[in-house]
């Protein structure tokens, strides 16, 4: 993640464009929490609706914003990069079933953990402290072998993405002109999200919000920054809706689920290698079928769960 820092200083620029070039990271990372909260993107969110009210123009708009992901790496002619190579089926397969469990417990994915946090759910907060720690063991103790970084160019050029684009749009305005009243909302968060995402993930190859995590173990400067605003440009758009802010202090049961649940996100996410984040804008532009299998393994056991025992999660805006 701080590759982009480190090349900028290596080039012998003066300190003015180092500290340019984290502001930059900074101002991304903010718009992109500031999208994510705004539209109130989530894979749980998303898979309730479609399977609890059959609806599905969330999870339509969650493909859009895949196919934004993939239209800017076409336009800039940028292959998609993994920070660590897929792993074998024999451990991507349980650990996208574990993700999917994790996804269930905490009630949020990682976007919607964002989001979550930005309307002062505060015990949000310790998903992440679960994603950290199954990440800081796994590097304390070197649990797994070092992949090498994976890329891959994206497979169609920027017509066809464009075109792949506007047909997601009817058929998600088609789906929701009766039921939903935030179309203009998600599509501007969804082109939000997959533009502000994809160019992190250019400036600082193998970008991802579990990634950021990550880096906080390995070289804490650039990732843990621009999580940080993140999460504060997540805060600003709550109050820019609501007009107000309002924090709720955990109890501890919850803190104890979302606990959880980040643990069992973060093995998944580890084994994979990846989150929802990583396959979605990573993984899919860069047509992966390795993303595609761990998406539909965890999305379906996700939907089970949400058949058999429900779900509380819904969308805020």
């Amino acid at each position: 993640m701080d590759e982009f820092l480190v090349s900028v200083s290596g080039s012998g620029f003066a300190s003015m464009e180092i500290w340019a070039g984290m502001a930059l990271l900074g101002v991304l990372g903010f718009v992109l929490g500031f999208a994510l909260n705004y539209g109130s993107i989530c894979t749980v969110i998303a898979t309730r609706e479609l399977v609890s009210e059959k609806r599905p123009a969330r999870f339509i708009a969650i493909v859009e914003c895949a196919i934004w992901a993939a239209l800017i790496y076409a336009i800039l002619e940028t292959s998609p990069t993994m920070q660590r190579g897929w792993s074998p089926l024999g451990y991507m397969v349980p650990a996208a079933i574990l993700f999917g469990i994790g996804l269930h417990v905490n009630g949020a994915c990682v976007f919607g953990s964002v989001g979550h946090f930005g309307n002062g759910d505060s015990e949000f907060a310790f998903t992440f402290f679960g994603i950290f720690a199954v990440l800081y063991i796994e590097s304390l103790f070197g649990l797994f072998p070092d992949q090498p970084p994976v890329s891959a160019s994206v497979p169609f050029g920027p017509v066809l993405f464009g075109i792949a684009l506007l047909a997601t749009l009817v058929l998600r305005l088609g789906v929701s002109i009766k039921s939903e009243s935030n179309f203009w909302r998600l599509t501007l968060s969804m082109g939000t999200i997959g533009t502000t995402f994809t160019i992190l993930a250019v400036f600082a190859p193998g970008f991802s919000i579990t990634a950021s995590l990550g880096s906080i173990v390995s070289i804490p400067v650039a990732g843990p920054m621009t999580l940080a605003c993140m999460f504060v440009g997540s805060l600003v758009s709550a109050r820019f809706r609501k007009r107000q802010f309002g924090l709720k202090w955990p109890t501890i049961n919850t803190i104890i689920w979302r606990t959880v649940g980040g643990i069992l996100m973060g093995m998944g996410a580890l084994l994979i290698p990846g989150g929802n984040d990583t396959l979605l804008m990573i993984g899919f532009p860069m047509g992966a079928w390795q993303a595609a299998l761990a998406y539909m393994l965890f999305v379906a056991t996700l939907a089970a769960l949400i058949a058999k025992f429900g779900s509380m999660a819904k969308s805020w805006s």
